[in-house]
């Protein structure tokens, strides 16, 4: 009996444990699922490419246990990069359900995302199809519409406001950013319309931040970039403490204490004192590192397989025997500087010998991205001040570099900047791009240098890199002191379009204010540019370097704008360009006002207004010119076709081989000649013809100089007005021909003046009278019937005249007083005190008639002498 019963007993629990054991495999029990299907995926939200993007993705699946599952590690994109997928945790149901993935980042192009994604044992490709984005913009910047700060654990609403430039008018979609550094944030817009020009984009903020500090969202938009902060205060529900993606490390004097909620995940922080070292290998996430406190000997030095942030809030970190922060990561990093707090850098005169470069007080291998509103202060006390062996960006921040024993701001590749503020103080260049470009789009910059001040210095050979500078905005202030210490200079295109002003100052002996490689372009802006050096002899390149505001090695063309060059220094130019030069509109000023430099009798430098290797065309605006050498020179040609030339002081007023005055007004003053056409292959000159060209079928050329028109070739009118005062008034060696225009020129009592060619088509007087007319005094020819021909105030007394008219006509007969008195009007062309009277009332009370005379009736060139 007893031995039954313990049979009995002993089946019951086996029974009982069985029963239990299957309980508690269905407890335990993982997710499980026998199908999940990619295909039949659905998006929130469509995907664009360069556009901030947030969304679900919805999976299907067949075959689920009813376990639960926990969040899953972001899985990044692949094809179109720059996104991650990341499962949300939830509950399978028991057979067919859905998972959801939420995805985020901005899409480097248009195409499809895929990501490999798996879930209770089973594993599909996501696909995202990210479409070209249709919008555009030249700049974005945060306008005065800032968030509201918010509060840990309370609901957030706000807006912020972009503003932009440069808008295509094309369509874009509902795009939403997730917030950084306190998460539990969206900035959501909703499709729209983009203006052709300037606009604003609103940008709705929501949600309940998860901790106290700053909440960011790195905007992308239109091929654009910009960061909207909030901050966030501690709350009664909310945490205090940093958002759980950021290692918060803490300076404190001589050590630096670590929050590292990333130990597990491939993130090892190691301090040794306030040196604190970062090796990242995590791929899935940018994990923000918080710098903040105080050190005098201490760094940070940071290796990371992924791109990552650095949020610096109130850092003052000091390494004596290196760089203050030592980036060796090839990856980008974005450098957030917390609005409100002051940040200061700082590195050792010497550095302690390394295998791994070293290059600055802030230096990365990788890619440097600054944000932020606050301010970062950088001492370079060995070597550049922030230096990047890939590009820089500046969105907003405030950048002081204090000094610098070389560049202030070295890139390897770019420097752009949209936004904020950059002063640099160095004793090599203040920004340097060694093989990129600089684009400058807004904000502010200032800058002083002993070498130059923004350069894009690539010389090599590689085709691929075009090492322009463009400033599309900004203020800019650049001041440099050394020997050739060019403010802006680029190996290749230089060019300035914004409203803000530009103001270049170099002090440096052959300094330029612009020295460009390739192009030069001007559209818009004011640009003043002043150079105090002198020319001199450089042995290297055995031959005079000159100091000038523009030196341009291809093509220069000014659209618009206000561009003015003051320089003073000996042997200094205004503008020089070895190719062609195109004047389009916009007022340009010159005045170079320096002595000649002299280092040998055949090699020396003249201080120029204006000149050019290749052709010189001017089709509208104002250019103003004070030289003591040439004003304007062109070794091919010069063409007026608009606008307006004044050439207030020169040794040559306007020089060439070929000059066409076709429009405008050109106002010319010289000393010696006031407008030449030469070859210049004769010392001195000769009076044979060598074929060089003066026409005028256009506008009005105002000419005074000791000649005031000197062609060692011909001359021909066939339009406009020309109006001239010299010792004489046109020398000519070739063809003197009138054939339209109105002509009127003076002189005082000259043997080599000529008389127009006889071949000339138009009636022309060539007057010679033994008697002068003062300067305060009047020439005047009228008709027999009292019609005015033309009324002539001289520069100075003369005796000798060339006139022609379109009205005059052959045999017929002209009075010529001097005296009398002229009421009303004005000078053609705007001249001042002299010149070619129009619109007013002539009156022969106190005049003298010199001589009444009939024109040949065969001949169109009539010499009278009386």
């Amino acid at each position: 009996m007893t031995k039954k019963l313990f049979i009995v007993l002993s089946l019951v629990l086996t029974f009982t444990l069985s029963i239990q054991s299957c309980k508690t495999d269905d407890i335990t029990a993982s997710a499980s699922i026998t199908g999940l299907n990619c295909t039949e995926a659905t998006f929130s939200a469509t995907a664009t490419s360069g556009t901030s993007y947030t969304a679900t993705a919805t999976v299907p699946y067949t075959g689920g246990n009813g376990a639960a599952y926990e969040a899953g590690s972001p899985i990044a994109s692949t094809g179109v990069t720059g996104l991650t997928a990341t499962l949300s945790a939830g509950q399978l149901t028991s057979g067919a359900g859905n998972a959801t993935f939420v995805i985020t980042g901005t899409p480097a192009s248009a195409g499809t995302a895929t990501f490999a994604i798996d879930l209770g044992g089973q594993s599909c490709t996501l696909s995202l199809p990210v479409v070209a984005s249709k919008a555009s913009v030249s700049t974005l910047t945060l306008s005065s519409v800032v968030p509201t700060a918010g509060t840990s654990g309370t609901a957030y609403s706000g807006v912020a406001t972009l503003a932009y430039t440069g808008g295509n008018g094309g369509t874009y979609e509902v795009s939403t950013a997730s917030s950084t550094g306190v998460e539990g944030l969206t900035a959501t817009i909703d499709a729209g319309t983009l203006a052709s020009g300037s606009g604003t984009l609103t940008y709705k903020i929501a949600g309940t931040p998860t901790s106290a500090g700053t909440a960011t969202f790195n905007i992308s938009f239109g091929g654009q970039t910009c960061t909207i902060t909030i901050t966030i205060a501690a709350g009664s529900t909310g945490s205090a403490t940093p958002a759980v993606d950021t290692v918060v490390i803490a300076f404190s004097g001589t050590t630096a204490s670590v929050s590292n909620p990333y130990q597990s995940a491939g993130v090892t922080v190691t301090t040794s004192g306030a040196d604190v070292t970062v090796k990242s290998t995590n791929t899935t996430k940018e994990i923000v590192y918080l710098l903040s406190g105080t050190a005098s000997k201490g760094s940070l030095k940071l290796y990371s397989d992924y791109k990552y942030n650095i949020t610096l809030k109130g850092l003052s970190l000091t390494n004596t025997t290196g760089p203050a922060i030592n980036i060796q990561s090839g990856k980008k990093g974005t450098i957030n500087v917390v609005a409100g707090t002051t940040n200061t850098l700082v590195d050792g005169t010497t550095y302690t010998t390394s295998s791994e470069d070293q290059k600055g007080t802030l230096f990365s291998e990788g890619q440097l991205s600054f944000m932020g509103t606050g301010t970062l202060n950088v001492t370079g006390n060995s070597k550049h001040g922030i230096a990047s062996d890939d590009f820089i960006t500046v969105t907003e921040t405030t950048i002081i570099v204090k000094s610098a024993a070389t560049d202030g701001i070295h890139a390897n590749d770019y420097f752009q900047m949209d936004n904020g503020v950059v002063s640099v103080t160095s004793s090599g260049d203040g920004i340097e791009a060694e093989e990129g470009y600089i684009l400058i789009s807004g904000g502010t910059i200032n800058v002083s240098s002993v070498d130059d001040g923004i350069t894009a210095s690539y010389d090599g050979t590689d085709a691929s890199i075009t090492p322009y500078v463009l400033i599309k905005g900004g203020k800019i202030t650049v001041n440099t002191s050394g020997e050739k210490g060019n403010a802006i200079k680029s190996e290749s295109y230089t060019t300035i379009g914004t409203s803000d002003a530009v103001s270049l100052t170099v002090s440096g002996k052959g300094a330029k204010g612009i020295k460009t490689g390739g192009d030069f372009t001007l559209t818009s802006g004011t640009v003043k540019i002043t150079t105090t050096g002198a020319a001199y002899y450089n042995s290297t390149d055995a031959d005079i370097a000159a100091p000038a505001g523009i030196n341009c090695d291809k093509n220069l063309a000014i659209k618009g704008g206000d561009l003015t060059v003051v320089s003073s220094g000996q042997g200094g130019k205004g503008i020089t360009v070895d190719g062609t030069a195109t004047v389009n509109g916009g007022t340009t000023s010159i005045t170079a006002s320096g002595t000649t430099y002299t280092y040998t009798s055949a090699n020396t430098s003249e201080a120029k207004g204006f000149k050019c290797d290749g052709a010189f065309v001017m089709n509208s605006g104002t250019l103003n010119i004070s030289a003591s050498d040439d004003g304007l020179k062109s070794n091919t040609s010069i063409t007026i076709n608009d606008g307006t030339v004044n050439v207030t002081k020169s040794y040559e007023g306007m020089e060439s081989i070929f000059i066409t005055i076709a429009g405008g007004v050109c106002n010319l003053t010289a000393s010696n000649d006031g407008i030449n056409t030469s070859y210049g292959t004769v010392s001195g000159g000769t009076e044979s013809n060598d074929n060089s060209h003066l026409k005028v079928t256009g506008g009005v050329l105002i000419v005074t100089g000791s000649d005031a028109i000197d062609s060692n070739g011909n001359f021909t009118i066939s339009g406009g007005y020309v109006i001239t005062y010299g010792n004489e008034d046109i020398d000519i060696n070739g063809n003197f021909l009138v054939n339209g225009g109105t002509l009127m020129g003076a002189e005082p009592a000259s043997n080599m003046t000529k008389a127009m060619s006889t071949s000339s088509t138009q009636v022309g007087m060539f007057i010679k009278s033994s008697a002068t007319v003062a300067t305060s005094s009047l020439f005047h020819i009228e008709d027999a019937t009292g019609k005015d021909i033309v009324t002539f105030k001289p520069k100075g007394s003369s005796a000798y005249f060339h006139v022609s008219t379109p009205s005059m006509t052959k045999g017929a007969q002209y009075k010529i007083y001097f005296g009398g008195a002229y009421t009303g009007g004005s000078y053609v062309g705007g001249s001042s005190g002299w010149g070619l009277y129009t619109g007013g009332t002539y009156s022969t009370s106190g005049a003298t008639l010199k001589s009444t005379t009939t024109t040949s009736t065969s001949s169109t060139v009539n010499t009278i002498t009386f």
